[in-house]
């Protein structure tokens, strides 16, 4: 990392954010959202009724009755910021800034309190490669999220990256960080937030000198990150000679330490429907050709994950109450070098869940969830014919996939918890970010 670097030399820098005008009790908790990805009706509704002024309807605003080009969701989030700005329910800070975030939670009865800080990513250029990635995007969300950038000029929620920290230089700065925060709030999950805005200059130039140049790998928001490249490639015809400082130039970014223990990263579990009875037997039948199946109880083979010595492992529970603890066998799964290829998630659907839905065809489904009890007892009810629960994909195995240019399977890691949306916004309007 950068010793002695300066903020103009790394590839984050302060800027200017736009955040809720606090009150004496700096409590936003009616206030934020959680980036659209996750929201859902219920929620969105839920959030709305919470507060007036909750960004959910910057972030996920609804639409009219009937969407045109003169009135739909994108501009109405446009005229809702605007209005909360000219209010004074939004400010925008008057001096170039870093913020500091703790994000308290808990998993497994275990607390964390995650560090990171929130700072304007200059977008790389055509040949540079100091953002590494590991996920495909999709085209339906990339377009969705442009028409709100390009609307409201700003970037809503931002981009969690993280940056390999060995000698935890990053960490130990945003440790450091310390006194009252500017604001906190507990989100609907029950995860504390909390802010400091960072402004004297040896502390700016000390968390732009321990990131640097990078790289920085992205960790959640694929879709944000390509679509503030799109939109800066867009606004840059519109405005061709804007400076480099420009916010467009920039996007949002919220950097961890990758060496932070609390940057924690969920399972995504497999649950299959739609199987049939054919289906079903032809699933059973590729578990015992590609794996060592121990037949437990659905409890202890869930149970029996966790303590699991390496190699491929899983647990299955099926809708006819048997639970499976699966270990491949190693000898007869091709061998790969590819980062990809060795991830758990990987193997299960090459040899497994793959082959199966693609014998059944169209009725079969696959979904995902986070939870290994939800998960097992959505089974139990015989909603679904099989859950397969995995093990957790690990920040290493995130750095060296994205850093080998490869990508993951869909819903491979699923960090937590996630940044909310409205705690810091970034303009991405032609002047200095």
């Amino acid at each position: 990392m950068g010793e002695g670097m300066t903020c103009s030399e790394s590839v984050i820098s302060p800027f200017r954010g736009i955040r809720y005008r606090t009150t004496a009790s700096r409590d936003l908790s009616s206030r934020l959202a959680p980036p659209y990805d996750v929201i859902g009706e219920p929620m969105q509704s839920a959030l709305e009724a919470r507060d007036e002024h909750n960004f959910v309807r910057v972030e996920l605003p609804h639409p009219p009755e009937i969407e045109t080009e003169q009135d739909n969701r994108y501009l109405r989030a446009a005229d809702t910021l605007r209005t909360w700005l000219s209010q004074g329910v939004l400010v925008r800070d008057d001096r170039p800034t870093l913020y500091a975030l703790e994000q308290e939670f808990q998993i497994g009865g275990r607390s964390w309190r995650r560090r990171g800080v929130f700072a304007a990513l200059r977008l790389p250029e055509e040949g540079e490669r100091y953002v590494l990635s590991h996920e495909a995007t999709f085209a339906g969300p990339k377009a969705d999220r442009l028409q709100l950038m390009q609307a409201c000029e700003a970037m809503t929620s931002p981009i969690l990256m993280m940056r390999e920290d060995p000698e935890s230089v990053l960490l130990s700065r945003l440790r450091s960080v310390s006194g009252e925060p500017e604001a906190v709030a507990t989100d609907h999950e029950g995860v504390i937030h909390r802010l400091w805005a960072l402004q004297d200059s040896p502390d700016l130039d000390a968390v732009c000198a321990a990131v640097g140049r990078g790289p920085l790998f992205i960790a959640d928001g694929h879709h944000r990150f390509e679509t503030a490249l799109n939109c800066r490639d867009g606004m840059r015809k519109l405005a061709p000679d804007a400076p480099p400082t420009a916010g467009f130039n920039h996007a949002l970014v919220l950097v961890t330490s990758a060496q932070d223990e609390a940057l924690r990263v969920l399972p995504s579990h497999r649950l299959i429907s739609g199987l049939g009875a054919a289906g079903i037997e032809h699933m059973r039948k590729r578990m015992h050709e590609w794996f060592a199946v121990r037949e437990l109880s659905p409890t202890a083979a869930v149970a029996g994950l966790s303590g699991a010595p390496g190699g491929h492992v899983f647990a299955a529970c099926s809708a006819d109450g048997h639970g499976y603890l699966l270990t491949a066998r190693g000898k007869r799964l091709a061998p790969n070098p590819s980062p990809v290829a060795s991830l758990d998630v990987s193997v299960l659907h090459e040899y497994l869940i793959d082959p199966v839905v693609a014998a059944v065809g169209s009725a079969a489904r696959v979904e995902y969830d986070h939870d290994e009890r939800a998960a097992a007892g959505a089974v139990a009810g015989k909603e679904f014919d099989f859950a397969f629960l995995l093990r957790p994909t690990t920040v290493e195995e995130v750095m060296r996939v994205a850093s080998a240019g490869e990508r993951m399977p869909h819903k491979s890691t699923f960090f937590y918890p996630k940044a909310p949306a409205g705690l810091v916004v970034s303009s991405l309007g032609a002047d200095e970010v």
